[in-house]
């Protein structure tokens, strides 16, 4: 059984993203530790300010990680509805996978959860409960 070329290539490629996003988180605790930045909590919300270039540079990268993200996920997405038009073989129908998808806004401790189906839905509330808890929980601790 062949490799699906776009998975493999999701699976290599829509990495990078994260890594960069790693990185920028980084080089924003090393300032941090060092001085050269400092962390702030504004109302529930942690707020990040340095002058640093380490800071800069962490801030860029946490931004550029956003963006790459969304254009991997946009050509990747690109070759996967090409993929189903033209099958590999001629007369083959093309496999259709559902995706699901979900997510989780937190507006304060107050989690607002979305997804493509009622099941998604459940498990992102879920998560955003979990992550009120945590939030408020950790909020207690540093009062």
């Amino acid at each position: 059984m062949d490799a699906d070329p776009v998975s493999d290539w999701m699976n290599s490629k829509l990495w990078f993203p994260v890594a960069v996003f790693i990185a920028g988180i980084a080089c924003v605790a090393a300032a941090i530790a060092t001085g050269e930045a400092e962390v702030d909590l504004v109302v529930i919300f942690p707020v990040f300010s340095g002058s640093s270039a380490l800071f800069l540079l962490g801030t860029g990268l946490i931004v550029m990680s956003f963006l790459l993200g969304f254009v991997m996920l946009a050509l990747s997405h690109g070759e996967l509805v090409s993929e189903r038009i033209a099958p590999g073989t001629p007369g083959e129908p093309a496999t259709e996978k559902k995706t699901h998808y979900g997510g989780v806004v937190l507006i304060g401790p107050v989690p607002i959860a979305f997804g493509s189906d009622r099941r998604t839905a459940v498990v992102m509330l879920i998560l955003g409960i979990a992550m009120a808890v945590v939030l408020i929980s950790a909020l207690l601790m540093l009062g």
